[in-house]
């Protein structure tokens, strides 16, 4: 198995423990949706929220914050070494409807090398390299033009720099359209995985994606105004029953400051506090649970050797 590159340098995959898979720290979608609850920024509390994530035993984040979204990466940076906790950030570009204005004007090779640069080379002026190609992203029900460039750069970036890559499925869609693209372009699928799959309510679909020996992730945990907790915990267990425990990782993916726990809302924690003890009361044993939250992780996030 090969490394994992977090915001502070390279670790080996068994120094992270219990990992949500799909989340922001730092992020500002303000301009998109035109309200200030989706600026997330370092603060205290986002500082309480981590110290709650850690005394359930998490010390990795997953950060997919990418290019046109608010990343900050010197900013988590600050974060990890602060909270004592591995982060990894992402590279890419999300769907359309967020795309800065350099998603649109490059070519898919000059896209491809952005985001290979800031893997290898670094972000910007920062010493921090992406340890991901994330979150890559379609648009509901379908797949623009555009976004297929970047879904074709991003597989070119994960050849060229061995970078897992992680997608964006808005509202569960798209999955088998993004499979066909990584298909095409010849992208082994171990080091590919699908997200906000829990929004998905065609379990077909799901098995189609799994069978291609990609990771999946229920990635919404807590957003029960999309689909509510029964409902993603039946599901989840139906593909666990499946035989499909080595390839499905969690994540809460907080992405408003009304999220947080001290705000009325699930909080990070949810998946540690609510949605895994009911899933082990469902009958999930401790050891599926440690391949979700931490032998999944590992084996997706270290580089393709």
């Amino acid at each position: 198995m090969g490394f994992i590159r977090t915001v502070l340098g390279d670790i080996s995959p068994e120094e992270i423990q219990r990992t949500m898979i799909h989340e922001h720290l730092i992020f500002d979608l303000s301009h998109v949706r035109n309200e200030t609850d989706s600026i997330l920024a370092d603060n205290t509390d986002l500082e309480e929220e981590l110290r709650q994530v850690k005394e359930f035993g998490g010390n990795t984040i997953v950060e997919v914050t990418n290019r046109g979204m608010g990343r900050n990466a010197d900013g988590l940076a600050e974060i990890s070494r602060k909270m004592g906790i591995h982060v990894v950030c992402a590279t890419g570009f999300y769907k359309e409807s967020v795309y800065p204005e350099e998603a649109h004007v490059k070519s898919r090779e000059e896209i491809a090398e952005l985001f290979t640069t800031e893997v290898t080379k670094g972000i910007g002026d920062s010493e921090v390299k992406a340890g991901i190609i994330s979150e890559i992203g379609s648009s509901l029900s379908e797949i623009t033009a555009a976004e297929n460039k970047v879904f074709r750069a991003a597989c070119d970036a994960h050849k060229l720099s061995k970078a897992p890559i992680s997608t964006h499925c808005e509202m569960g869609t798209e999955g088998t359209e993004q499979l066909r693209i990584f298909d095409e372009e010849q992208v082994d699928l171990s080091h590919v995985s699908f997200g906000h799959q829990d929004l998905n309510r065609n379990v077909e679909e799901q098995l189609l994606l799994l069978r291609s020996g990609a990771f999946m992730q229920f990635d919404t945990i807590g957003k029960n105004q999309y689909r509510s907790h029964q409902e993603r915990l039946d599901n989840l267990l139906v593909l666990l029953d499946k035989g499909f425990e080595d390839q499905l990782m969690l994540s809460v993916d907080m992405t408003r400051k009304s999220y947080f726990r001290k705000n009325g809302g699930p909080g990070y924690i949810y998946l540690f506090d609510t949605f895994l003890p009911d899933l082990q009361k469902a009958g999930a044993s401790s050891a599926v649970i440690e391949k979700l939250m931490v032998k999944n992780p590992r084996r997706f996030l270290a580089f393709a050797e």
